[in-house]
């Protein structure tokens, strides 16, 4: 493919410009090409790529957030499903979130801020994980504590997707402070009757994330909860404790009555 510097170039010098529109049609150029054959999508890390060399193109410009706003609105102005449940305009978010990672390590409340503009807007699994993976966890580093603030009050959205990524940001923040076994189940504590299928899901990665740096401390977490819980929380065990010794899945399958 064309190299990813010169199409972050391009980019840069469309919304210097401040024509958004120009963005889209550079795109569409450019990655016509690179789709894949069997889903016709631009492959998940070229768009992150191009995002973070965009992001350091736009370092120390303080019309960049208002630009990425705009952008991203116009991203969702022209929906349409694509395959595995994504939404159409995902190659413009995936770059902006590339380009927000690099913000998030240098302007943590302008990126605090974009997100939570932005976070009830989101359609989409793959906006919404890949905002978790690559922008919170690092705003979560920087203060963890107002951080999991917004993790805690987001699971109380109206919103799935917002749910969604309050517990998408558990696993890459597991990883980076694997000594928050405790805290991050506490906060999965709060979503264990959750409903809606595509939330359960990130919390049962949450829970095998949580089960490579502690899984006693998942284990006994499952384990009240297999005691008195619901179907959806029956389905969200049976998912998390897939990382935990089998001799623990069996006792667990066994106070779930399976």
């Amino acid at each position: 493919m064309a190299d990813k510097r010169e199409i972050a170039e391009s980019l840069y010098r469309a919304l210097e410009r401040g024509t958004s529109d120009d963005v889209l049609s550079i795109l569409s150029e450019r990655l016509s090409g690179e789709r894949t054959e069997k889903l016709h999508l631009s492959r998940t890390p070229v768009l992150v790529s191009i995002g973070r060399e965009l992001g350091k193109l736009l370092s120390g410009r303080a019309w960049k957030f208002d630009r990425f706003r705009e952008l991203w609105k116009l991203s969702y102005s022209r929906k349409q499903l694509l395959a595995q449940g994504l939404v159409s305009g995902r190659e413009v978010r995936l770059i902006i979130i590339g380009a927000l990672g690099v913000f998030s390590k240098k302007e943590y409340e302008s990126t605090k801020s974009f997100v939570l503009d932005m976070a009830d807007t989101i359609q989409d699994w793959e906006t919404c994980d890949q905002m978790a993976l690559r922008v919170m966890v690092n705003l979560a580093i920087q203060n963890r504590d107002e951080i999991l603030a917004i993790l805690r009050r987001w699971l109380h959205s109206g919103n799935k997707w917002v749910r969604r990524l309050a517990i998408a940001t558990i696993p890459p923040y597991i990883r980076a402070r694997e000594e928050e076994a405790d805290t991050c189940l506490e906060i999965i504590g709060d979503a264990m009757e959750e409903e809606d299928r595509e939330v359960r899901k990130a919390i049962g990665w949450a829970l095998r994330e949580v089960s490579k740096k502690d899984w006693a401390a998942v284990f006994e977490f499952l384990r009240r909860w297999a005691a008195d819980g619901d179907r959806n929380t029956m389905q969200i065990i049976k998912d998390g404790m897939k990382k935990l010794p089998k001799e623990k899945q069996d006792e667990l399958r066994q106070l779930m009555g399976n």
